[in-house]
């Protein structure tokens, strides 16, 4: 089943009726419909298919739990996920599991006392609750044929039921160890399983360094070598290379969701236009985040697009030439109102500035008020998205954060007498996350914005990545990425499992409709209708 199947299994199980699938609370589905989509995640979960499940509670957070324990699942099947990517790793495999024993243990030691000593809850994160997140982790992989096969002998196949089994009665109920301890009783674990199952005492160490990451929340994670490679690499890269064009998924398609203004697939591809291949190969073979790097390469390379065009559906190809994407800020007036509209795409080091130059030059072309679309922007430089809140709030508390070290912990402020006082409407959906929700939430919680879309992403935290060091030969052993910093609303609530509700809620399916049958941004409507209503109200 692929990631495409459990979207359209949610579209089919949602049809039976008018009710439309929504991530906010304010719009809840039926009980019943919430059941049934949580069986179906649990019965993906019998087959291991964990993306699937994961993506349908993904879904989910934001409505009634009903006793189902939505969010709690949601997290399982998340770490279940990084558990099997880690799985099919090879510089996991090839890499980390080659290290000696002694070394696996050093490992542990290192990834534990980070853990214990850089977490933000250090009264509920001990030595014990690592320990048993490790040993939940070993008995996940322990549940997993694939794991059963490539690690254990087929003559001891038979032994994993009883060995999972002893394992829980005699370590499962530790509550009370000290760091030497816990690692002496990971030892045990790793020279039973090596009698029992003739299973690598190094893999079992590993598994329990990497569930031990659980202990602290869903963002904490262990990062195989190559992992920790590819997200250092795309921290570090100032710019993408691609079409200027972003995906989504649609009726089990990979269709175009927006096409960035003057970039190079503008006025080639449309929105709703249906990617059939890239470079001939069918994106129908590939998972989403494969699709969306097929389209990224050196900047000048051509990549060739076939795709079926929603205006005329008719299948063409055509190459189109990669380059930079365009700046974080999108602005211009909009058409035949007095409005200016204003694209925040992400933050990045210049954005603040960025935005300056934007509201100036709208005011320049007689904008009395602005539409500031967040949608799908999924955060960046978190000082950039304050520096940036500054720039429409005259006073203010605009977030607060809580850090790991108490010293660093600071509450952020609007000082701005030159702030822009015009009515100002923020478009906001599921996928606004981290930097943007802030700026959103302190336009929320400070009166000065009408929010329009969907409940935002809740994601109101920060992490660092940590490399482990070496083992003997310089063998690279991974890293981590580690929570070290939680964001606060003005108002005092946390942004993480949460998000920011808007203030008008645009229901995602009914705007599709609506953009299909009139070519027009449903969202947009919106703002304009709440803009002019605001401008028309006596003073």
């Amino acid at each position: 089943m692929t990631l495409r199947r459990a979207y359209t299994i949610l579209a089919i199980l949602l049809c039976g009726g008018v009710v439309f699938f929504t991530t906010s609370p304010a719009f809840a589905l039926p009980e019943n419909q919430i059941r049934r989509l949580v069986k179906e995640a649990r019965d993906l979960e019998k087959n291991g298919q964990w993306d699937e499940a994961r993506v349908i509670y993904e879904h989910l957070l934001g409505q009634p739990d009903h006793g189902l324990r939505i969010r709690e699942r949601y997290h399982e099947a998340l770490r279940r996920c990084w558990q099997t990517y880690r799985h099919q790793d090879t510089s996991y495999r090839k890499e980390v599991l080659t290290v000696e024993f002694s070394q696996a243990l050093r490992i542990y030691s290192v990834v534990s006392n980070t853990l214990l000593h850089s977490s933000l809850d250090k009264k509920k994160i001990d030595s014990a609750r690592l320990f048993r997140k490790g040993l939940d982790e070993l008995d996940a992989a322990l549940a997993d044929p694939q794991f059963i096969r490539e690690h254990i002998p087929s003559n001891r196949h038979g032994e994993v039921a009883a060995f999972r089994a002893m394992m829980r009665k005699t370590w499962g109920s530790a509550n009370q160890l000290t760091h030497d301890e816990a690692a002496d009783q990971i030892a045990r674990v790793a020279l039973a399983a090596e009698v029992a199952l003739d299973l690598s005492a190094t893999v079992v160490v590993m598994e329990f360094a990497c569930g031990a990451c659980y202990a602290i929340d869903e963002y904490t994670v262990y990062l195989t070598p190559n992992q920790l490679r590819e997200l250092a690499q795309s921290l570090s890269r100032t710019e993408v290379i691609g079409v200027g064009i972003t995906l989504t998924i649609h009726d089990n398609r990979i269709v175009v969701h927006e096409v960035a203004m003057e970039g190079p697939a503008s006025g080639i591809l449309e929105r709703g236009d249906h990617i059939v291949s890239i470079n001939k190969k069918a994106v129908a073979d590939y998972p989403y985040k494969d699709v969306v790097e097929m389209l990224k390469g050196p900047s000048g390379s051509m990549v060739e697009i076939q795709f079926m065009s929603a205006q005329d559906m008719m299948l063409r190809t055509i190459g189109i030439p990669r380059r930079a994407a365009a700046a974080s800020v999108n602005a211009f007036p909009w058409p035949g109102t007095r409005l200016g509209y204003l694209q925040i795409n992400s933050f990045t080091e210049t954005t603040a500035q960025d935005v300056d130059a934007a509201i100036n030059a709208l005011n320049k072309e007689g904008m009395k008020g602005l539409i500031l679309d967040l949608r799908a922007n999924g955060g960046g430089v978190f000082d950039s998205s304050i520096e940036t809140a500054r720039k429409f709030l005259a006073t203010g508390i605009i977030a607060s954060t809580q850090h790991q070290d108490p010293k660093l912990s600071h509450i952020y402020q609007a000082k701005n007498p030159n702030a822009l006082t015009l009515p100002l409407a923020v478009l906001v959906d599921g996928d606004t996350a981290s930097a943007a929700e802030v700026l959103a939430g302190a336009l929320k919680d400070n009166d000065r914005a009408t929010l329009i879309g969907q409940t935002t992403y809740g994601k109101g935290c920060t992490q660092c990545l940590l490399k482990l060091p070496g083992a003997t030969g310089n063998v690279p052993t991974g890293g981590l990425k580690v929570t070290v910093a939680r964001v606060f609303s003005p108002k005092g609530l946390p942004y993480s499992a949460r998000g920011v509700v808007p203030h008008i809620f645009i229901d995602e399916n009914m705007a599709e409709s609506e953009s299909s049958l009139t070519g027009r941004d449903a969202y947009i409507n919106r703002a304009i209708e709440e803009l002019h209503r605001v401008l028309l109200s006596p003073k």
